[in-house]
């Protein structure tokens, strides 16, 4: 995708300040550097700039290059080292922000009062500037914003793990990387309104509520029925078989993810299993009530079986399924290669995954 994407020069001669850190406000910079945009990252001269500079693996304890953590949020930017507090710095800073037309933010707004980096301070020196704001919770609410404390705080934790153990993160910072689009889409469309009024705008996004939006069915399951999620490792609380685990004659594990009465049919008959096609499992209501009794008559059937004739069934009949991979697998697959940003950060050879995952033609 990033090689042969069509669009990489669409954002060519549009400037932007990444004054963020971490990864939401980063990961939304490198967005649009990959889109062929100028973008500048400030980074704390005092503090020997972002924090993930110093996010090492065990595996890289001990180098003097670039952290993987930084480089997976910090694709093609030019990164200038400021103190703030500093006159000669900050006007350096107001120079940019004069040419800017987006900046990034993930100041508390007192800090960014303090340092003068504010919106109504910086849009005194550019009435077109586009500034993006990323919060925690609020303008007002002064607490800390990490990806970990809003899993926590917004139910996505007591929904993760198994039954009897203990809530689990997404092992990734979902929410980071959630409020990270939001904050993409509301600068596009800053963007466009600019392109009626020629004015700037102040964009502002919160983690929390980010995380709120992404709760999607789980908070209808909630909001319209009363149901509180809990934790079911990979299954689906509407839906079965789907995320159910099973494990084939050779000792391979795999899922299924039969989302419609008819491909439930086709594994039935698949399986050459006529129960699987009786009322007790006719419809998706009826398998979710009597899901260990279905799933105890589907592993019977796949325990008689070697993976790659269970493979070859499903797919020739298309039912959705797949073995869980770890990276090192992921990574062999053309789509994922494809995804591969390799570049060069402070002289340093680098890899990443692309922001972009999308065409327009």
């Amino acid at each position: 995708m990033p090689s042969s994407n069509n669009i990489s020069t669409f954002f060519e001669g549009l400037k932007v300040l990444d004054l963020s850190s971490i990864l939401a406000g980063p990961q939304v910079g490198s967005f649009f550097a990959e889109l062929g945009a100028q973008v500048i990252k400030i980074e704390n001269a005092k503090t020997y700039g972002d924090a993930t500079r110093q996010w090492r693996l065990e595996e890289e304890k001990g180098s003097d290059t670039v952290s993987s953590y930084y480089a997976s949020a910090n694709y093609n930017k030019e990164s200038i080292f400021l103190d703030l507090s500093d006159t000669s710095h900050y006007q350096k800073l107001l120079e940019l922000v004069k040419e800017a037309d987006i900046l990034i933010s993930n100041f508390q707004p007192h800090i960014s009062a303090k340092l003068k980096v504010d919106y109504p301070t910086l849009s005194k020196h550019n009435d077109q500037l586009i500034y993006a704001q990323l919060y925690a919770y609020a303008a007002e609410d002064t607490r800390p914003g990490y990806d970990l404390v809003m899993q926590a705080e917004t139910g996505f934790m007591s929904m993760n793990g198994y039954p009897n153990g203990d809530p689990a993160k997404m092992p990734v910072a979902m929410i980071d990387l959630m409020a990270a689009h939001q904050l993409k889409e509301a600068i596009l469309i800053a963007l466009i309104k600019r392109t009626h009024d020629a004015a700037g705008s102040l964009v502002e996004v919160s983690l929390y509520q980010s995380a709120i939006a992404s709760l999607a069915n789980q908070a209808s399951n909630y909001l319209m029925a009363g149901h509180i999620p809990k934790k079911l490792g990979s299954l689906h609380p509407n839906i079965a078989p789907y995320g159910d685990i099973y494990t084939s004659k050779d000792d391979v594990t795999f899922i299924l993810a039969v989302g419609s009465n008819v491909q439930f049919n086709k594994l039935g008959k698949t399986l050459s299993c006529e129960r699987l096609l009786s009322s007790t499992f006719r419809t998706n209501s009826d398998r979710l009530t009597n899901r260990s009794t279905l799933n105890e008559l589907l592993q019977s059937k796949f325990s008689l079986r070697q993976y790659q004739e269970i493979s070859g069934l499903l797919v020739k009949n298309n039912i959705p399924f797949c073995r869980v991979l770890s990276l090192d697998r992921v990574f062999t697959e053309r789509l994922a290669k494809d995804m591969i940003l390799d570049h060069v950060i402070e002289g340093d050879p680098v890899k990443s995954v692309s922001q972009i995952a999308f065409t327009i033609n």
